[in-house]
């Protein structure tokens, strides 16, 4: 073999040991990136996930043990013991509003957050609280079993389950149930993520009746779940599940679980039924893919009905809010943000007409707060206000994450997608913040937090904690 050759095999060698490299980096790269993509990067609501060290989650196995070493506790609630009125018996507490007006609160917090009552493991879900006569009730996951719960106000302790075989997960939002139960007149209903719709007595956890309304109505379960919670009217329980049969938005009895009435055709979204007094009337607002009905809550009749478009994802997740007595506020986020609409009688009917329109209140998964005049929410992650008269921007103030908000004693308390509990004046003139500080452990937080007898209730997939928020007078 000549010198030449020589050479070219040795280029030849050079350039494969080079290509080999090459290839053995990429190889170790994208590794690293797949590895760190599975393991440590989880959607918060961003489009841009997050890198995080641990993913959300609870450890059933933990859950478990923890409630396994709990002081024994009675399987029943004592009916002659005395107990407040109950104020905070269903999503975001009264009319869905998320405002909490039962009793002053103290708005004086130490700069490592209120006193704690008490912290205790809680298994998967998005579920909030409602309270009654002593206890918090949600839903959560424990491996193949979704669990309605009910757990002492005083202690955390659990005082009864329920489970049952349902299973709902997906990659953006993770595992669990996304409804909260609704309490009323010593029954509890529960809508889980794929679903199954349960009547249980709210101080045993005794099943009264049950059916899966999505299978019954022939609908489909939503690419995020079933995260509608039940409405209560009078002496039914009205629910929009969905459908194309005259049969989308469905009223029960809410003792038997019999049909009241079914009404309207359009998919299930992810918001909740909410009852206005709108033009010295009752109106329930219920939205389907695409828009806002308002309905006769008795029967179900059609008073209005307007286009809510919202782009990416047609269905719509945060709650409506009065601004007055004629006019509500719809906030959406994917681009879409807020409106305000005007509701008009026209002779025997009534029509909408759109006041103003704002992409500076993008709420997404969040529901704006209404309160004297002025609108708060996160746009986006966020934290602004709005005024309510033209949607003109007030403020912007910190990013909280994708996460929830509820308002008391002027204040608004900020449940960050993080885990992080957040104070801050509802002030329309300037954004004041007066403490910020880590209230839950687990990661991923989208539960909405609940008030009741002056205390705070939260928890996310992994955690859940109270914390006294009473004046000391109280």
């Amino acid at each position: 073999m000549d010198r030449k050759s020589l050479l070219n095999e040795k280029k030849i060698r050079v350039k494969l040991n080079r290509l080999t490299r090459i290839i053995l980096w990429l190889f170790i790269i994208s590794s690293v990136i797949t590895w760190t993509a599975c393991n440590h990067l989880e959607w918060r609501g961003s489009a841009i996930p997050k890198l995080v060290w641990t993913k959300s989650g609870s450890q059933s196995y933990k859950v478990n043990q923890q409630r396994k070493t709990q002081t024994p506790v009675s399987d029943k609630v004592d009916n002659n013991k005395r107990f407040k009125d109950p104020y905070w018996t269903s999503y975001r507490g009264p009319n869905s509003e998320g405002i909490y007006k039962e009793q002053s609160i103290s708005t004086n917090w130490p700069k490592e957050g209120p006193n704690v009552v008490w912290r205790k493991l809680i298994g998967d879900g998005h579920s909030s609280f409602s309270i009654a006569k002593g206890l918090a009730f949600t839903i959560e996951q424990q491996d193949e079993n979704e669990v309605i719960a009910a757990f002492s106000v005083k202690t955390g302790e659990i005082k009864w389950k329920y489970e049952y075989p349902a299973k709902f997960e997906e990659y953006f939002g993770g595992i669990g149930p996304r409804s909260t139960p609704t309490w009323n007149n010593n029954r509890l209903y529960v809508l889980g993520a794929k679903g199954h719709l349960n009547c249980l007595d709210a101080n045993s956890g005794k099943v009264l009746w049950q059916k899966n309304i999505v299978e019954e109505n022939k609908s489909e379960v939503p690419y995020w779940g079933v995260s509608t919670s039940p409405f209560i009217y009078k002496e039914s329980v009205i629910l929009s599940p969905g459908g194309q049969n005259d049969n989308a938005i469905v009223a029960l009895n809410a003792e038997s679980g019999k049909v009241i009435w079914k009404k309207h055709n359009g998919n299930q979204v992810y918001s909740t039924p909410t009852l206005f007094n709108i033009l010295n009337e009752e109106q329930l607002i219920v939205a389907l893919e695409g828009k806002i009905l308002s309905i006769n809550p008795k029967n179900g009749e059609l008073h209005w009905s307007h286009k809510w478009k919202i782009f990416v994802n047609n269905h719509n997740i945060s709650q409506p809010a009065q601004l007055n007595d004629d006019t509500l506020l719809v906030t959406a986020g994917y681009g879409t943000g807020a409106e305000a609409f005007q509701i008009i009688r026209d002779g025997s009917k009534m029509r909408t007409k759109t006041l103003w329109k704002s992409k500076l209140l993008k709420t997404k998964f969040s529901s704006a707060v209404y309160w004297d005049g002025f609108i708060y929410g996160l746009n986006e992650n966020r934290l602004v206000c709005l005024n309510a008269k033209d949607g003109k921007l007030k403020w912007r103030g910190k990013k909280y994450g994708y996460g929830k908000i509820v308002a008391a004693s002027g204040h608004l308390i900020i449940l960050g997608d993080s885990g992080d509990l957040a104070l801050v004046e509802m002030n329309p003139n300037t954004f004041s913040e007066k403490i910020e500080f880590k209230a839950l452990e687990g990661g991923r937080t989208w539960n909405y937090p609940a008030l009741a007898n002056g205390l705070l209730f939260i928890r996310n997939s992994h955690e859940m904690a109270c914390f006294d928020l009473r004046i000391k007078s109280d």
